[in-house]
């Protein structure tokens, strides 16, 4: 379904299309999870992206990137700018992040409230390698609850950390391709795992 930056941003503002968790919904493990979410969100990733490869482009603090007048980068803007972003849209397609963003491996389950908390409240982008490690207790309740989730590599990997000013701050043309890197790998895993059953 989505193989190109242009294809993602048609999906993602096409209301007649599914979104990734109910595309899956009927799975055989997916439909013992009572809640899920995306694990790796690509409008977060593709923002701490602008930041990386466009920083006079943006405003961040500790824990937020927005745009030069000061506003989040919302789904409007991003889907009106997005080839203006060349070098980061070709960083994304090398990785191979834009061809797993919407396979199976990509679905987890998660607590009630947890998928509103990941994204928009925790500050860091929707990225689990910083909030289930801020909320650890969770996260491990969750993997016993669901023994095959396959969550492994999420909170024990070189970009997990609890803070988002230390993930932010460690993110720049070299890191960021490979935090990349580690995004396929652990969705490719669970893609192949999940599809075992």
């Amino acid at each position: 379904m989505v193989n190109t930056i242009e294809n993602y941003f048609q999906w993602k503002t096409n209301p007649k299309e599914p979104s990734i968790e109910k595309k899956y919904e009927n799975h055989m493990i997916i439909s013992q999870w009572k809640k899920t979410d995306v694990l790796y969100s690509f409008i977060g990733i593709y923002q701490i992206g602008i930041y990386v490869f466009y920083p006079d482009k943006c405003k961040r603090t500790n824990y937020t990137i927005k745009n030069e007048a000061g506003e989040y980068f919302s789904l409007e803007y991003l889907t009106a700018e997005f080839k203006k972003y060349e070098k980061l849209n070709k960083t994304i397609i090398d990785s191979n992040f834009i061809q797993y963003i919407d396979s199976f491996g990509n679905v987890i389950p998660i607590w009630p409230g947890g998928n509103t908390d990941k994204g928009k409240r925790s500050y860091c982008f929707d990225i689990p390698d910083i909030y289930f490690k801020k909320y650890e207790k969770w996260f491990s309740a969750m993997r016993q609850l669901y023994p095959h989730s396959c969550l492994d590599g999420i909170i024990d990997n070189e970009f997990s950390t609890d803070n988002t000013k230390i993930f932010l701050d460690n993110m720049n043309e070299d890191t960021y391709p490979k935090s990349l890197k580690h995004v396929v790998e652990v969705i490719t895993k669970r893609k192949k795992y999940l599809d075992g059953f």
